[in-house]
């Protein structure tokens, strides 16, 4: 198709762009020319192997994991041959060449995919017109990276509630086939996990000599969803997955995680103390105070915070679900008040930054908390909304100062089925790339005071 070629042609040029930068890299840090050469041929050779100059319609964290996973290749390849033919004294360049060019060649594949968006973007259509066709629509105009031009929903006739807007549906699956030719879709996403085999096909037959591509969304797609591997077991496909939380090796990877951050946060800590802490104290109490939470296991532990309340915060609150019954119902339902007159001035600014989670990080290092895992909750909440089950499934691991809940809208998410399920989510999908992007998605949340209070 046309948008093949030009997708073709664009990584064409990055390839003479990262040479260009390649070259320029290898001149200041003065290296041999045919072995820098050599070594922007394995840079290629290795990106070629990930698919990343087709520009592929995907997430900014798969192309991430897959540059990081060529610049991992790239340093193991070329630091043999270095240390074999040039010795250790020469590694340290080539090296940093190849850091470089990973950086050169990540933000080159970004300013592409944004200045040339309209160039390159897929024409896209859903066909569903439910809860799930509507959450992918949702992730799909959230995330500019994966350049799809989504054009509407098809309205499969399988009788579903309407939850899209009711003005992009575009047809049903037998008028949509016009509207594709007409205005060249490239790809299909089928967002009816509901179907049967026999249905599913049906569409696929009416949509596949219009379409380069049809993806299809599995009933398990909130379950065990990131990463997981297709095997074609002799004609019958096998969605595999595993439990990565039972993996010894895992668990260490991520209590290493877990040291490494906790220290980095505790470096951190001590200046944002010295700075707040005299103005936290300013009412009569202490700068820090310790919260009863549950932990791994059900376990309840002292968990760290700086005080963003009034010291008689427990008094205040007691007195005002007594007197405003819609303020008894909010508090029950988040377990928080947007407009909490018990907070300090200096608590709102503290919780506004999320500056007031950084003591957190002493649980961490003590192995009660995680960098990332489930809330941390108090005894009420796994009463009340979890039970004795969940909460024994969910807080098989360490709850985390962060997770999904919080990398996914922070107290934006209202709805405590939802929470529980990002938290369910996690530990069955749980990876160190996973803590990764979460703790990414995070900061930039924290920073944007997305859903804070």
């Amino acid at each position: 198709m046309k948008n093949d070629y030009r997708r073709y042609i664009v990584g064409s040029f990055m390839v003479l762009f990262q040479m260009l930068l390649f070259g320029q890299t290898a001149v200041v840090l003065g290296l041999d020319r045919e072995i820098a050469v050599v070594a922007y041929l394995i840079f290629v050779f290795l990106y070629l192997k990930e698919n990343i100059y087709s520009f592929e319609t995907c997430l900014i964290w798969e192309e991430l994991k897959k540059q990081i996973k060529c610049l991992t290749e790239y340093l193991v390849i070329m630091g043999i041959m270095v240390l074999i033919f040039l010795g250790p004294k020469e590694l340290f360049k080539y090296e940093i060449l190849g850091i470089m060019g990973f950086v050169y060649s990540f933000v080159l594949a970004k300013a592409i995919r944004m200045i040339l968006h309209g160039y390159l973007q897929k024409n896209l259509v859903i066909v569903g017109v439910g809860q799930t066709a509507d959450e992918m629509h949702k992730i799909v105009k959230s995330n500019g990276f994966a350049m799809y031009n989504f054009l509407g929903f098809v309205d499969s006739g399988k009788n579903e509630r309407v939850i899209v807007d009711k003005d992009m549906i575009v047809g049903d699956t037998l008028t949509a086939v016009n509207f594709m030719e007409i205005n060249k879709v490239q790809e299909v996403i089928v967002a009816l996990p509901q179907l049967t085999t026999k249905e599913l096909n049906t569409i696929i037959d009416g949509f596949e000599n219009f379409v380069k591509s049809i993806k299809i969304i599995p009933k398990v797609h909130k379950m065990y969803t990131f990463a997981p591997k297709v095997q074609d077991y002799d004609g019958v496909m096998l969605v595999a997955t595993k439990n990565n939380m039972m993996s010894l090796k895992r668990r260490i990877l991520k209590r290493g995680l877990d040291i490494v951050g906790g220290i980095a946060g505790l470096i951190i800590l001590l200046p944002l103390y010295i700075k707040y802490g005299r103005e936290i104290k300013k009412d009569g109490g202490p700068a820090t105070f310790c919260h009863t939470r549950i932990g791994r296991d059900l376990e309840p532990f002292k968990m760290y915070k700086f005080r963003s309340m009034y010291i008689d915060a427990e008094d205040r609150l007691q007195k005002m679900l007594a007197e405003d019954e819609k303020l008894k119902e909010e508090f029950y339902t988040n377990f928080k008040l947007k407009d909490d007159p018990r907070i300090t001035p200096a608590g709102a600014f503290l919780r506004r930054t999320s500056l007031d989670e950084f003591p957190q990080f002493i649980n961490v290092i003590k192995g009660e908390m995680s960098l990332v895992g489930p809330r941390p909750v108090v005894q009420k909440e796994v009463e009340m909304y979890y039970g004795t089950e969940m909460g024994q499934k969910i807080f098989q691991v360490k709850p985390g100062i962060t997770g999904m809940w919080q990398a996914n809208g922070r107290s934006d998410v209202e709805d405590y089925d939802e929470r529980i399920a990002l938290d369910l989510y996690y530990i069955r999908n749980w990876s160190l790339w996973l803590d990764i992007i979460i703790l990414i998605k995070t900061v930039k949340n924290v920073v944007s005071k997305k859903g804070a209070y």
